[in-house]
């Protein structure tokens, strides 16, 4: 019987063209029906066709492998087989493979994956094209760095750009920020995420450093421009001044900067006063140093030698 209660046959065997629910009745031969209740049962409908799609991982610069993984409902797959199509048209099927719901894939070219029901029929496919990411964008960062936690000064760091980032002190993840301002002293790593999604890592120290520093020779030679007055400082000078006397207590020297540049000489002086050079000896040098942030001044006083 069908599901209406039409009966569609009285004999041992049935064919049947339709799918759903059916049922069965079965009486011995010669007697009287016996009161039971049929036996039901489901006919499914086959399925002819199934979407299967590959998930693969990028083939980073540095990687030797990639993992390519399918995507089904498995439960009706039967067959798993993987084929391989180099970059010169030459395919394959890469029998080592089969039946494997994801592969390792080394070699650049196109990837098929091939899903088959008990009896053998395609029931889906899907291909891919694999390449070695070619993608030279790293993360730039210094090796060391000065942070000061006291006054909460650091720099902000900008690797550059990535599609994510992880900010990691002493194995603990602090950031996952494009730029980082580290406040304590120790060391950091990094890990980003490129577009393409390789991941890269850098590393790098910061070092505590709350004084207001600078650092100048305590010599120079007119003339000679391997030994003129040069001046650095460190990164928490925002503003200089440079003033240098006499020993009448006359000025004879002055520069005023900010916008300083870390690791650059600034102010320098050639020991001249109104284009002519100075007489050789001793001179006394007022150096005034200020943190606009944090509103820190500093004053430093020294001498400096001039010779022939």
């Amino acid at each position: 019987f069908d599901n209406l209660g039409n009966l569609l046959g009285t004999d041992q065997f049935l064919t049947l063209s339709t799918f759903g629910q059916f049922s069965l009745d079965v009486q011995p031969a010669g007697s009287i029906p016996c009161d039971q209740s049929p036996i039901t049962f489901a006919v499914e409908s086959p399925i002819l066709s199934q979407q299967v799609i590959l998930n693969p991982d990028p083939l980073c610069p540095d990687a030797d492998s990639a993992i390519i993984a399918a995507e089904t409902d498995f439960q009706n797959v039967a067959i798993i087989q993987w084929w391989f199509t180099n970059l010169n048209g030459v395919q394959s099927q890469l029998t080592t493979e089969l039946n494997k719901q994801s592969i390792t894939a080394r070699a650049e070219g196109t990837y098929e994956v091939r899903i088959l029901n008990s009896i053998g029929c395609q029931l889906g496919f899907d291909r891919i094209l694999l390449m070695r990411s070619m993608d030279a964008v790293r993360p730039i960062v210094e090796e060391s760095y000065k942070v000061c936690p006291r006054y909460e000064i650091s720099p902000n760091i900008n690797p550059g750009s990535f599609a994510s980032y992880e900010w990691y002190f002493e194995d603990q993840l602090v950031s996952t920020n494009p730029v980082y301002k580290p406040i304590q002293p120790g060391a950091y790593s990094l890990i980003v995420e490129s577009a393409e999604g390789c991941s890269y890592s850098t590393g790098f120290i910061t070092e505590e450093e709350c004084e207001l520093r600078v650092s100048y020779p305590n010599a120079i030679k007119p003339g000679n421009p391997e030994k003129e007055f040069l001046i650095y400082t460190n990164f928490l000078v925002d503003k200089l001044k440079v003033s240098i006397f006499n020993r009448w207590g006359g000025l004879i020297y002055f520069c005023e900067k900010t916008d300083l540049i870390l690791s650059e000489s600034t102010c320098p002086w050639n020991g001249t006063y109104l284009g002519e050079t100075i007489p050789n000896g001793t001179y006394s040098i007022r150096i005034d140093l200020e943190n606009f942030e944090k509103k820190i001044t500093k004053v430093q006083n020294g001498f400096i030698l001039v010779i022939e």
